[in-house]
């Protein structure tokens, strides 16, 4: 069985959030209608969402869907085929259903499963705004890419018989992947600048968050 994509159980969320709209019906689940524009725009949420936390560009991604799965490394072949759009579209209603059944059945209202929720939605949310302030970060200019290219066409004979415009394409992903190592820990450090902490100097962290050391049992009760 396919894998589903961790980030698929938060958007679940958003897609029973409609907006009215006149665009055709694909199916109806109990009184839950499914435009076009609806999946449209859910399936546009996941290509922008995946994009941003896989670090990858929005069009790179698109391309990498297009290809045929033998032609996708193994270990991404997975995320190659649940993007498909067909593949994606069945992701999508069974989602709707589960949550609709689920709904029925008390189960999104138990406590235990509201937090779980509101901790996926809270990681998610840092995971994306941190990538989006990186991304604004990363500036590569036509000659770093360039120059990257003519460096790794010397280093991998694969690289070496790409035509120019791949080559650049990869190019400027491997420095991209350089400058988001160096700006994440600037980012992560500028977020904390701007939150005001208090500490409360009654309360120790410390030996709160101190491993807890097991008991050791008197010698005379081990034997």
């Amino acid at each position: 069985m396919t894998k589903i994509l961790p980030l698929f159980v938060f958007l679940a969320s958003l897609f029973l959030v409609q907006c009215s709209d006149s665009s055709p019906v694909i199916e109806t689940l109990d009184n839950h209608k499914i435009t076009v524009k609806d999946f449209e725009a859910a399936y546009d949420t996941a290509l922008d969402s995946i994009s941003r936390l896989q670090n990858i560009e929005k069009k790179t991604l698109l391309e990498f869907i297009e290809k045929d799965i033998a032609e996708v490394p193994q270990n991404f072949q997975d995320l190659n085929y649940q993007l498909q759009k067909k593949n994606f579209y069945q992701t999508y209603r069974q989602m709707i259903m589960t949550r609709l059944v689920a709904e029925k059945n008390g189960y999104i209202s138990r406590p235990d499963v509201a937090e779980v929720i509101k901790q996926v939605e809270m990681q998610t949310i840092a995971q994306m705004y941190v990538s989006e302030q990186v991304e604004k970060k990363i500036q590569i200019t036509d000659e770093q890419a360039k120059a990257e290219c003519e460096r790794l066409r010397g280093l991998d004979r694969n690289i070496a018989n790409l035509t120019i415009d791949k080559c650049l394409t990869f190019a400027k992903a491997q420095i991209k992947q350089l400058q988001t190592r160096e700006q994440l820990p600037l980012v992560v450090e500028r977020i904390k600048e701007e939150v005001t902490i208090k500490r409360n100097d009654k309360f120790d962290l410390d030996a709160y968050l101190a491993p807890k050391k097991k008991v050791e049992e008197p010698a005379d009760e081990k034997k």
